[in-house]
């Protein structure tokens, strides 16, 4: 009896070491950087051209990612934000914005479900 109890622990034990390495605690953050197109977040800090960002928002729309560059890195914004804001999305690529939500890191990558985003002042 005391060695199943053992064992069921120790399952449980793992499993939620399992659950605590795979994926970061959620937090509300507010961030700012520049809204991209995350295929093109690799250009570092070039300003791009105009045919450039209209080619960013064509890809976004197309369902591609989209995140925020920022100092620590790029942020995947998660969710629809992007499919459901296809107006502002077009407004904002390229531009400095401030966007809060809830932030989160899996597979060393950092996500921003955006509950707001807006251009930066």
């Amino acid at each position: 009896m005391q060695k199943s109890v053992l064992i069921a622990l120790a399952a449980v034990f793992m499993v939620a070491l399992a659950f605590m390495t795979t994926s970061a605690v959620t937090a509300e953050e507010t961030i700012t950087g520049m809204l991209v197109e995350a295929g093109c977040a690799a250009m570092g800090g070039a300003e791009p051209s105009d045919e450039h960002v209209a080619c960013m928002v064509r890809c976004a729309l197309n369902g591609d990612p989209i995140g925020i560059m920022t100092d620590d890195g790029l942020y995947k914004i998660t969710g629809d934000w992007g499919s459901s804001n296809a107006d502002a999305l077009a407004e904002l690529m390229a531009k400095q914005v401030r966007a809060t939500g809830e932030t989160s890191e899996e597979g060393g990558e950092l996500l921003l479900e955006v509950s707001t985003l807006e251009l930066a002042k």
